[in-house]
């Protein structure tokens, strides 16, 4: 009769998702992912980790043997466009995919920023990443060479509503590991893989 009880207990238990994500944004980037290890659910285990470099070297430290990979049960990386195609990077996350670990990209066009400002208001069409950044800045009340910090009162709460804000009004969300239209992000299916939306 013990025994039953025992098993039972086993089977009932949920296998906790441990997921890596990767940025090779040294301040702001990794700053709001490393926040959402304190908002994902107990069923995620959540590391997140910073690599120097463009796309490319983020892609060729992974394909390293010390990048741990299959640690765990999936993988996403967060870059930035800025001003560059980014099809051979997202090309690239589907070869270090494997069967039961996937390997995401997601892409922000033109800068981090638009996620970031999207958390606030509708965004706009910006120049460049730049116009981006002084745009977050101004309504985030950031001061001046603040644009790549997170104020004290960032709107944790407002993710469903920058997934709809964080591209232009009537322009369709881009799919999963796509690279979507100035101003975009693919941010809201990496929110959707942490169970935030």
């Amino acid at each position: 009769m013990g025994r039953g009880r025992l098993a039972r207990g086993r089977a009932s238990r949920q296998q906790r998702r441990a997921i890596l994500v990767v940025t090779n944004g040294r301040r702001t980037e990794k700053a709001y992912l490393d926040r959402l290890k304190q908002k994902v659910g107990r069923s995620i285990t959540l590391t997140t980790r910073f690599i120097n470099g463009d796309p490319q070297s983020v892609i060729k430290e992974l394909r390293g043997p010390r990048s741990d990979l299959d640690s765990f049960d999936e993988a996403w990386i967060v870059v930035d466009h800025d001003g560059m195609d980014r099809s051979d990077f997202l090309r690239a996350c589907g070869e270090l995919s494997r069967k039961k670990r996937p390997v995401h990209g997601v892409v922000s066009v033109p800068c981090f920023e638009v996620w970031l400002a999207a958390h606030y208001c509708q965004v706009f069409n910006y120049q460049d990443q730049h116009d981006a950044q002084r745009h977050y800045a101004r309504i985030a009340r950031v001061r001046r060479g603040g644009e790549k910090f997170l104020p004290e009162d960032f709107p944790w709460d407002a993710v469903a509503d920058a997934a709809q804000r964080c591209r232009l009004a009537g322009v369709p969300e881009p799919g999963l590991d796509t690279q979507g239209p100035c101003p975009s992000t693919t941010m809201p299916h990496l929110m959707r893989g942490l169970g935030l939306l």
